[in-house]
């Protein structure tokens, strides 16, 4: 183990989060190696299912916006980069009960970002969307400016970039764990993997559902949920559910939480599906199958809020939240080992903050810090509150 370390920097994961980051590296020069465990564009984690939302009236907190705007405009730079755009603009219906808070945190979020925006009563969102039939006391919020990305071509452009800036990338490869090397502290950080041990200055760890298990002396309470995700064939002419048509849409219901879909995507479908199961999962061992029971969840809203989209099956996956008590991201370097950083627990809303999550990860692992300001995302509040 004399001698240089082989790579400047390591990224456990090289999913949304940890593509970005090894994207990032390398654009700085750096000798990186990306490792995956499963193979390139695999769905096993939380990056997969055709299409991911980006919003820009976040009901979630106000703390979300300086990332989310730096995020927009990270995008953006990707999609010159590449010649290719990531964002396609279908506006976003965000609606519940007058006092829900995906209702009214969205207009509170509109309107202290000074965002064009429109407020429906239900029967306005009735009228304009004849494929909704929401209940008299919902109202919505419409955002013009939101719109969908497709993850598996913005991952896939991400990771042919850091390729192309001399990131090395390895999948079907798994990480086993890591340890500082003799004398501690950055410098000697070594990998374990299934093919042997590797060395590096700086560590990423980026492993979404597994994120808990590199780091486990932090104690971290993340929680792994199964989430099922179901495409339907609507009963109504798909061209009048297509993008231009309809929204990207949230809608929060009294008795059975938060349900989100997309524009008719004649590959697979309508989306419609539930945001949060409820149903805690190991990530190793999860059942990736289709119950009856996740199919019906969903009919049962459809058959109250959008009858149209309660036809037959035509797909579905399983998809992977790593959730944390507030739901809100886990974003930190490691208390006691300089440089190692790491991200995940981003409770079902992380896709959109990729490319700005993946540049913070990479400063905070060479520099310890980031301009950004991320205190509400440190796991230390878990420490403190434990504690």
């Amino acid at each position: 183990m004399a001698g240089a370390p082989p790579y400047d920097a390591i990224v456990i994961g090289l999913g949304a989060h940890g593509c970005a980051t090894a994207l990032a590296l390398a654009r700085r020069g750096l000798r990186v190696l990306g490792i995956e465990a499963g193979k390139r564009g695999h769905e096993l984690g939380s990056s997969g299912g055709h299409s991911r939302m980006i919003r820009r009236a976040y009901f979630e907190d106000p703390g979300y916006l300086p990332l989310l705007s730096a995020a927009w405009s990270a995008w953006e730079s990707l999609a010159a980069a590449t010649g290719e755009e990531f964002i396609e603009v279908t506006g976003g219906l965000y609606a519940g009960p007058g006092d829900s808070d995906v209702f009214r945190g969205s207009v509170a979020s509109a309107r202290a970002q000074g965002l064009a925006h429109e407020v429906l009563d239900a029967a306005e969102i009735r009228r304009r969307w004849p494929v909704f039939t929401v209940d008299d006391e919902v109202a919505g919020l419409y955002d013009p400016g939101a719109g969908m990305i497709r993850p598996h071509r913005a991952i896939e452009a991400q990771l042919r970039l850091a390729e192309a800036a001399g990131a090395e990338l390895r999948f079907s490869e798994r990480a086993i764990g890591w340890r500082p090397g003799p004398g501690g502290g950055a410098g000697g950080i070594e990998v374990e993997t299934g093919a042997g041990f590797v060395r590096a200055d700086h560590l990423v760890i980026a492993a979404g559902a597994w994120t808990g298990r590199f780091v486990p002396d932090l104690v971290l309470p993340l929680e792994v949920e199964r989430l099922p995700v179901l495409w339907f064939e609507p009963t109504i002419d798909p061209t009048e559910l297509r993008s231009g048509r309809l929204p990207v849409w949230l809608i929060d219901t009294p008795d059975d939480g938060t349900f989100y879909g997309f524009p008719y995507d004649p590959a697979v479908g309508l989306k419609v599906s539930r945001h949060h199961s409820g149903e805690p999962c190991d990530p190793d061992s999860v059942d990736r199958s289709i119950r009856p029971a996740d199919v019906e969840r969903v009919r049962a809203f459809s058959r109250r809020n959008m009858p149209a989209a309660d036809g037959p099956l035509r797909t579905s996956t399983v998809c992977l939240y790593t959730n944390t008590p507030d739901f809100h991201f886990v974003i930190d370097v490691h208390p006691t080992v300089p440089g190692v950083a790491f991200a995940s627990a981003c409770s079902g809303h992380g896709f959109k903050f990729a490319p700005v999550i993946g540049e913070i990860l990479a400063n905070l692992a060479l520099t310890g810090s980031t301009a950004h300001s991320i205190d509400q995302f440190r796991a230390s509040r878990f420490s403190r509150s434990i504690g």
